[in-house]
């Protein structure tokens, strides 16, 4: 697979943020999304928008907007736009519950005319490329991802991302490669797989059984952000993990200031999944407050 737009970082809320991405970014210049942003309500959160101005510092980066009203989406699209944004993408595949709950993200996938609109809509507003992440459907009743895909192409949308599972599904069971080869073949658009994809060989199988153009990495980049880069070559590259979980955390303080050791404990987490006392290291980290005291249990540990 070529890096640039064939494998990708997905948007993850509370974990992609800038630290995050400069630690993917020491392993390859993949395309990297932001966390996602909320459209509506965005005139008036300058916090948000300081932060999407912030990606005009990075390179091949992209940002996926969450919403439902065409105005909000727009505005927002326009400001991802100005920010320097490689692709604009919008989220018709979150299955949250509050989310859902919000009549964005999966829930969109009710209404596949009115889907297909709001893309239009955005994608008439900037010249960024625009595509969009989805699911099947909404249940195993109601899988309409086929349908939706050839109006968002339709639209203009430039490519799809589609997670092969429904809303109801989250994250339990595992991905239909059926439906994404369906998907793959009803429309001419480029098809991302996302799902289930967690090492070189993974990533292989489902684009050679689907035809998909490339994949979106998720769940699997959690304590991993080298596996973008393990993906496209097959190999692991080189490094010393101690380094590495030091400098992200030095990132995240740097980033967040003292709320950066709250922001730290999940990822130190995950970076020791699967160590011999993984138990013990957490449960003493979690109750640090000083950061140089937890630099030297990183020291330690790994």
């Amino acid at each position: 697979m070529n890096c640039d737009d064939k494998i990708i970082l997905a948007p993850m809320a509370g974990v992609t943020d800038y630290p995050f991405r400069k630690m993917v970014r020491l392993f390859g210049n993949h395309l990297l999304f932001t966390e996602m942003v909320p459209a509506e309500g965005l005139k008036y959160n300058k916090k948000i928008i300081l932060q999407m101005k912030e990606i005009q510092q990075e390179r091949n980066i992209a940002i996926q907007l969450l919403g439902h009203e065409i105005n909000s989406m727009v505005f927002a699209a326009q400001l991802a736009e100005q920010a320097g944004a490689k692709r604009i993408d919008i989220n018709m595949g979150c299955p949250v519950k509050k989310i859902i709950q919000s009549h964005n993200g999966c829930y969109l996938m009710r209404d596949i005319n009115y889907a297909a609109q709001l893309a239009k809509s955005v994608v008439q507003a900037v010249k960024t490329p625009v595509t969009v992440k989805t699911r099947l459907g909404f249940d195993e009743t109601h899988i309409n991802v086929v349908e939706l895909a050839k109006k968002l192409e339709e639209a203009g949308v430039s490519a799809l991302t589609v997670h092969g599972r429904t809303q109801k599904q989250l994250y339990a069971g595992f991905v239909n490669i059926e439906w994404i080869q369906k998907v793959k073949e009803s429309v001419s658009i480029p098809i991302i797989a996302n799902g289930d994809i967690q090492d070189f060989d993974s990533a292989q199988r489902i684009c050679q059984q689907t035809g998909a153009d490339g994949v979106m990495i998720g769940r699997a980049a959690l304590g991993r952000p080298w596996i973008l880069s393990t993906i496209e070559t097959g190999i692991k590259p080189s490094f010393v993990l101690k380094d590495l979980v030091l400098s992200h955390f030095d990132a995240i303080l740097s980033y967040y200031g003292k709320h950066g050791i709250f922001v730290a404990r999940k990822h130190l987490a995950w970076y020791a999944q699967g160590k011999a006392n993984k138990s013990e290291f957490c449960t003493q980290m979690y109750r640090e407050m000083d950061p140089k005291k937890v630099q030297k249990m990183i020291n330690y540990f790994f």
